[in-house]
C-alpha cells in the first residue's frame, strides 16, 4: 500500500514537472523574442496566403521559433479569418504574439492591386480592367488565357503588382470552381461547357434574374426544336475574336501592338451574313465557346429554364426585354416596341 502510494506521489509529481515544463516552453516561445539584436524585418503577405504560408514565412525568416505554435495560437485566439495581407515591418525583439496582433489586426501597408471583374465580362474587358490598373500590357491576357473564356469568375480580386500572367489566370480560375461547385461542381465536362455557354450569353442578354430564367428558357425551347438562336450578342463576339485573332497576326509580323475589342462597336447587321462558329443566325445550336464569363445568378438560371416563350426583344433603351410565343407575336411586338 506505501509503494503504491509513494508511485502515485512519483507520478503526480513527473506529471506536475511536465506541464510545468510545457508552460514555460509554450511561454518562451509566445512571450519571449528570438532575438533582441539586429534591425527589423520587412515581410510581405500577400491576398492569397493562409496561415500555413503566414507561418512559414515567418519560421523561416526566424522570427517566430515554431510555426506550428504559431498557427494554434492564432486559431486559439479566434484570428485565422482577421489575418491581413501587406507589407508588414517586423521589429527587432517582437514576440510571437507581438507578430500575430500585427498581422491579424492589420497593421501593415498593402501594396496589392485591387481589380473589380463584373458579371458578364468577356476577356477583352477583363484584358482592359487589368491594363487599367497597371498589372499588363493591354492584349496581354486576352491573347494568352482567350480560350479560358466563361471560367475566369467575376469577382473583387487582389494581386500583387508583380503578379505573373499565370497567377492572375489560375486565382480568377481557381475562384471559380469554388464558388460554383454546389452548381455544377458535380456535372460531367462537357455539360459544365454547355451551361457555362448558355450563362455566358444571358449575361449579356438579360439584367434580372426574372428576365435571365425566361431567356435560358427561350434558349432551351429554340435549341430543342433545332431552332437557330438568333441572338446578337453571340454574333458580335464572334466578329471581335476574328479582329483579334487579327491583331495578334500583325503583332507577330510587325510588333505593333496587341489592341482589345470592343463587341459594343461591332455593326452586327453586317456580320449575321458572315457564318462562323460563333453566328446563332447561320447555325442552329449554342456558339462553339462561351461569349463573357458568368455569375452566380446566370449560372442557376441557366439550369433551370422556365417559361414557354420562343423570342424576345429589348426595347430601344434597353429597359425592359418582352418575350413572345409565336413569330406572329413577336413581328407585332417589333413593330410596337421598335418600329420595325
Amino acid at each position: 500500500m506505501l509503494k503504491y502510494q509513494i508511485d502515485r506521489q512519483k507520478i503526480n509529481i513527473t506529471v506536475t514537472v511536465l506541464v510545468a515544463v510545457m508552460v514555460l516552453w509554450f511561454v518562451w516561445v509566445v512571450f519571449v523574442p528570438t532575438s533582441v539584436m539586429g534591425t527589423a524585418q520587412q515581410i510581405h503577405i500577400g491576398s492569397g496566403q493562409g496561415l500555413t504560408d503566414i507561418a512559414k514565412i515567418l519560421k523561416e525568416r526566424d522570427l517566430v521559433r515554431s510555426a506550428i505554435v504559431f498557427k494554434f495560437y492564432v486559431i486559439g485566439l479566434g484570428w485565422e479569418r482577421n489575418l491581413k495581407a501587406g507589407d508588414y515591418t517586423i521589429s527587432a525583439g517582437a514576440t510571437l504574439n507581438d507578430i500575430a496582433v500585427q498581422i491579424a489586426g492589420g497593421n501593415g501597408v498593402s501594396t496589392d492591386i485591387e481589380v473589380f471583374i463584373p458579371e458578364g465580362s468577356n476577356i477583352w474587358e477583363i484584358d482592359k480592367r487589368l491594363t487599367d490598373v497597371g498589372l499588363i500590357k493591354e492584349g496581354e491576357f486576352a491573347s494568352a488565357y482567350g480560350s479560358r473564356e466563361g471560367y475566369l469568375f467575376p469577382d473583387t480580386y487582389r494581386f500583387r503588382p508583380d503578379s505573373l500572367l499565370g497567377e492572375i489566370e489560375q486565382k480568377m480560375e481557381l475562384n471559380g470552381q469554388e464558388k460554383t461547385k454546389e452548381l455544377i461542381g458535380g456535372l460531367t465536362a462537357p455539360a459544365r461547357d454547355r451551361i457555362i455557354t448558355i450563362a455566358s450569353i444571358i449575361e449579356k442578354e438579360a439584367r434580372t434574374k426574372s428576365d435571365m430564367y425566361l431567356v435560358s428558357g427561350v434558349i432551351a425551347n429554340r435549341t430543342e426544336l433545332g431552332m437557330p438562336l438568333e441572338i446578337d450578342a453571340t454574333v458580335a463576339y464572334g466578329a471581335c475574336l476574328n479582329n483579334f485573332q487579327l491583331s495578334i497576326s500583325n503583332f507577330q509580323k510587325s510588333e505593333k501592338e496587341i489592341k482589345d475589342c470592343d463587341v459594343t462597336q461591332i455593326g452586327v447587321g453586317k456580320e449575321i451574313k458572315i457564318d462562323s462558329p460563333y453566328n446563332t443566325y447561320t447555325r442552329s445550336g449554342l456558339p462553339i465557346r462561351p461569349i463573357s464569363n458568368p455569375g452566380l445568378n446566370s449560372i442557376e438560371t441557366a439550369l433551370n429554364p422556365k417559361g414557354d416563350y420562343f423570342y424576345y426583344l429589348s426595347t430601344r433603351d434597353g429597359s425592359q426585354i418582352i418575350f413572345s410565343k409565336t413569330g406572329v407575336e413577336h413581328t407585332q411586338n417589333r413593330r410596337k416596341y421598335l418600329g420595325l
